[in-house]
C-alpha cells in the first residue's frame, strides 16, 4: 500500500516538490543559471538589481528585472524563493481568481489582492490604478459683507456636474430663501446672519455648505454740492466700508444709478462728478441720495437757485464767529450790533434733507450769534 502512495506522489507533485528552491535574494550567478529561462546575462541582472534595490520581498518582485516579462516568470517561479516566509507557490493566493458557472458555492479571491501581489494579462506593465469615485463638493462662498437694503450675489461652486439635473437651495438665515447657481438677495436690517447653501446632483449625491454675511446699517450721506466746482458728496459714516450697489442720485428730472460695487471706505467722504453722470446744468435745485428700493436716504436742497456751500465749512465758520463775537462782548465798550439772519435757513419734511442758503455777510454773522 505505502509503494502505490509514492507512486501516485510522484506522478502528481510537480518537480519543484522534490528539488531545493533557489533562492533569488542569496543565489550566485551559476546558481542562478540554472533556473529556467535564466541565462547568464539575466543572471547578472537579477544581481545587479538586488544590490541596487535591497532583497527581493516577493517572487513577483523579479518580474522588475530587464528581459523577464509575464511569460518568462510563470516558466520560473515553481523553481524560485525569497528564503524564509515565502510562500510556495502551489498554495499562492495573490492570482485573481474567478468563480466558475461550475464552482457552486465557491468564493473569489478578489479579496486577497493587493498592488504588491497581484498578477495579471495586460499587456502593459504599468500598475493597476486605485481609483476612487470623488464625492460632491460644494461651496456657498466667502465671509460676505453688507449694507442694509443693498442687494449683494450669492454664487454656488461645485466640484462636479450631474448628467441631469443639479439643484442649490439658500437659505439667507433672515427667514428667506432661493433657489439657483447664483441668486441675488437684500437683507433689510443690520446683523450676523448664517446662509446655508444645500446641494444635489440627479437627485443622488448631495452636499451641505455655509457662510456667513455680517449686515451693517447704511450711514451714507450727501454732506455737500458744489456747482462751480462740479461735485456732489457723499460720505459714509460708518467704521465698515459702505457699497453703494444699485443706489441712485437724483435731481429734479434726473436719475443716475451707481454701478455694481462703488465702495466707500470707512468714515470717508467721496466726491462725484457732476459731469460725468449726466448732472451738469447750473439750475439744479435738489439732489437726493436714494436707496435701491427706491426710498430717499439723504439729500440737499439748493433754496431760490442759489448755489450752496460746503456745509462742514459753514459750520467751521460760525464756531469761529461765534467765539470772537463772545471774547468782543465782554468788553462793555464795545457795541452790540443787530439782530443778524441765519446762516442756513428753511424747512423741510423730507428725512435727512440738508438745506442750504446763501452765504451772510460778516455783519449778518455777528448780528446773528449776538441776538439769536
Amino acid at each position: 500500500m505505502k509503494r502505490i502512495i509514492l507512486i501516485f506522489l510522484f506522478f502528481v507533485l510537480p518537480i519543484s516538490a522534490w528539488a531545493a528552491l533557489i533562492n533569488i535574494n542569496t543565489a550566485d550567478l551559476a546558481e542562478l543559471d540554472k533556473i529556467p529561462e535564466v541565462g547568464p546575462a539575466i543572471a547578472g541582472k537579477i544581481i545587479t538589481y538586488r544590490t541596487s534595490n535591497g532583497p527581493f520581498k516577493t517572487i513577483e518582485e523579479i518580474k522588475n528585472v530587464s528581459g523577464i516579462g509575464d511569460v518568462t516568470f510563470l516558466k520560473m517561479r515553481d523553481f524560485i524563493t525569497i528564503g524564509s516566509g515565502n510562500i510556495p507557490p502551489a498554495e499562492d493566493t495573490s492570482l485573481n481568481q474567478t468563480t466558475s458557472d461550475n464552482d457552486s458555492g465557491q468564493t473569489s479571491g478578489e479579496d486577497n489582492l493587493s498592488e504588491e501581489n497581484i498578477e495579471s494579462v495586460h499587456t502593459n506593465e504599468i500598475k493597476l490604478s486605485n481609483y476612487k469615485k470623488e464625492t460632491l463638493q460644494i461651496s456657498a462662498g466667502r465671509e460676505r459683507l453688507a449694507t442694509v437694503r443693498t442687494p449683494i450675489m450669492f454664487s454656488a461652486s461645485q466640484n462636479k456636474n450631474g448628467t441631469k439635473t443639479n439643484y442649490f437651495l439658500w437659505s439667507f438665515g433672515d427667514g428667506t430663501s432661493a433657489i439657483g447657481l447664483k441668486v441675488y438677495h437684500t437683507y433689510q436690517f443690520p446683523g450676523r446672519y448664517n446662509v446655508t447653501l444645500n446641494g444635489s446632483i440627479d437627485d443622488k449625491e448631495e452636499a451641505v455648505a455655509r457662510t456667513i454675511v455680517l449686515v451693517t446699517e447704511a450711514k451714507i450721506k450727501v454732506t455737500a454740492v458744489n456747482l462751480f466746482a462740479g461735485y456732489v458728496e457723499i460720505t459714509n459714516n460708518s467704521d465698515k466700508e459702505q457699497n453703494l450697489n444699485n443706489w441712485s442720485l437724483r435731481a429734479d428730472d434726473k436719475k443716475y444709478v451707481f454701478p455694481l460695487d462703488t465702495i466707500i471706505s470707512p468714515q470717508a467722504p467721496i466726491k462725484i462728478p457732476l459731469k460725468q453722470i449726466g448732472f451738469a446744468s447750473q439750475n439744479i435745485k435738489d439732489i437726493a441720495l436714494i436707496y435701491p428700493d427706491g426710498e430717499a436716504a439723504s439729500g440737499a436742497s439748493l433754496q431760490n437757485g442759489q448755489s450752496p456751500i460746503r456745509v462742514a465749512e459753514s459750520r467751521k465758520q460760525l464756531a469761529k464767529a461765534k467765539q470772537q463775537i463772545a471774547e468782543n462782548v465782554s468788553d462793555p465798550s464795545v457795541a452790540k450790533p443787530q439782530v443778524p439772519k441765519p446762516l442756513i435757513t428753511g424747512t423741510t419734511s423730507r428725512k435727512n434733507v440738508i438745506v442750504l442758503a446763501k452765504e451772510p455777510n460778516w455783519f449778518e454773522k455777528i448780528k446773528h450769534a449776538i441776538f439769536e
